[in-house]
C-alpha cells in the first residue's frame, strides 16, 4: 500500500520576509551578519530555500525579487545595500527594453523604483 503524504504547503516571500524581519528588529543590518549556526538563522534559510525552490529562477521578476528580498525585510548595512544597488543595476542593463510587453515595461519600471529606494537608503544622489 501506498503511503501518501500531504503535499507541501506554499511558501509566501512575505512570510520568507516576515521570518528575517525579527533579525533586523534585533539590530542585525546585513543578511551576511547572521549567525549560520543559530536555529532560528537555518530556519529562516530553509524557508527561503523552499520559496526559492518553487520559484522560476529563469524568471526575471523572481530574480528581482530575490534581488530585494532581505531589502524588503529591513536589512540596511550600507555595504550590503550597495551589492543589492550593483546587482539591480546590473540586471537592470540586463532587461530589453520593449514597448510592446507590459510586463517587461513594468518590471524595468520596478527595478528604477527599486533603485532609487536603496539609493535613497544610502543617501546617495541620484545621476540620470
Amino acid at each position: 500500500m501506498k503511503e501518501s503524504f500531504p503535499s507541501p504547503e506554499k511558501v509566501s516571500k512575505d512570510q520568507v520576509i516576515d521570518t528575517y524581519r525579527k533579525f533586523v528588529e534585533r539590530g542585525i543590518t546585513s543578511p551576511d551578519a547572521l549567525d549560520l549556526d543559530d536555529h532560528e538563522v537555518i530556519e529562516a534559510n530553509n524557508l527561503f530555500d523552499k520559496w526559492q525552490a518553487q520559484e522560476d529562477s529563469n524568471d526575471e521578476r523572481v530574480n528581482f525579487e530575490k534581488t530585494k528580498l532581505y531589502v524588503d525585510a529591513g536589512f540596511t548595512g550600507p555595504n550590503y545595500l550597495e551589492d543589492v544597488l550593483e546587482w539591480l543595476m546590473q540586471d537592470a542593463d540586463n532587461v530589453e527594453k520593449n514597448p510592446d510587453d507590459p510586463d517587461r515595461t513594468q518590471l524595468r519600471h520596478d527595478m528604477a523604483q527599486e533603485i532609487k529606494k536603496i539609493r535613497n537608503l544610502l543617501r546617495k544622489p541620484e545621476t540620470e
